[in-house]
């Protein structure tokens, strides 16, 4: 089954158990995630509602995996074959690791950073070395922008705790990118912090991975796509592929159409979203190094969906 198909059929036997009061993102980006998941889609659907509700159960009243971030995750402890309850446990014990490190709360962006940690630890405990990696990572970054840097980081800090090479190396790395992507026009911010994050991974050297960028941008302006800073991390990942602009481009448009006929139809954020995640697991496949940065990108996307809608939230009570 090629990788539109499957997204597709996995979606839709998760959409079918909606309920009218829940949204459809998560479920989106759970599919997604779920990919690369044995079985067909209606068993791999089952199998991430029923940790889903383990999550839900195990969870305090306002925990972060009361929301809808537990659908992602709960596709990548299916992926996994790790238990809703160990990775809970493990959530506690972490987190407490990190307090005696004097890391910054960040609710659920601490909860992704745990995932991906421990299944870089291949389901066993996060050992005192990796926390100690990714907190270098952490620092790494602050000592390039301080004023940038915060919690929403920690999900590609913990993916970087993985990548070859010292932290003071990876740090120089990511600004290096940062700065190359910088000299090709692209505006200075925490979303190009976060492209360079990613493409830090790639391990591609700087200014070609800058070109890279640059040019899937390109053909996709002039294709009549406006791209904004939160295309920023779709954009880096696409730079991954060693193929034509043109034709990375062309593919994430035609993609794009596709994921505009989902029901109920995500908005143009969401569907450049999907279209790139897509596009890229079509052809880069779906091997371990590149699945990991796809399942990265679903856990920070939801939350940063789960962060707007609060927020609106909060504006429309003080209103």
């Amino acid at each position: 089954m090629d990788p539109l198909t499957r997204f597709t059929a996995i979606y839709g036997a998760l959409n079918a158990e909606r309920g009218w009061w829940s949204e459809a993102s998560s479920l989106r980006f759970a599919a997604v995630a779920a990919m690369a998941s044995p079985g067909p889609p209606e068993a791999v659907a089952r199998a991430i509602r029923g940790a889903a509700e383990e999550l839900r159960k195990g969870s305090r009243w306002y925990g972060e995996l009361r929301s809808s971030l537990r659908f992602v995750v709960s596709a990548l402890l299916v992926n996994a074959g790790d238990d809703p309850a160990r990775f809970q446990a493990e959530v506690d014990r972490v987190r407490g690791l990190f307090r005696e490190r004097c890391l910054r709360r960040s609710g659920a962006y601490e909860v992704i950073a745990v995932l991906l940690l421990r299944q870089q630890a291949r389901l066993e405990p996060v050992p005192e070395a990796s926390i100690a990696r990714f907190e270098a990572i952490y620092e790494e970054m602050k000592r390039h922008h301080w004023w940038l840097t915060g919690p929403e980081d920690f999900p590609f800090c913990a993916l970087l705790a993985g990548a070859r090479g010292v932290p003071r190396q990876i740090g120089e790395a990511m600004e290096a990118v940062y700065q190359a992507l910088h000299a090709e026009g692209f505006s200075a911010g925490d979303p190009l912090q976060t492209a360079a994050g990613i493409l830090a991974l790639s391990g591609i050297e700087p200014r070609i991975a800058a070109r890279r960028f640059r040019g899937i941008a390109d053909e996709l302006r002039q294709a009549g796509v406006a791209i904004w800073q939160t295309d920023y991390d779709e954009l880096a990942v696409l730079s991954f592929l060693d193929a034509a602009a043109r034709d990375v481009a062309g593919r994430v448009l035609r993609l794009r159409e596709e994921m505009a006929a989902l029901r109920p139809k995500p908005d143009r954020l969401v569907t450049f979203n999907l279209a790139s995640s897509v596009a890229f697991l079509e052809l880069a496949g779906t091997d371990p190094s590149t699945k990991e940065l796809i399942d990265a990108k679903a856990l920070k996307d939801i939350q940063a969906v789960i962060d707007a809608q609060r927020a609106a939230a909060a504006g429309a009570a003080a209103s």
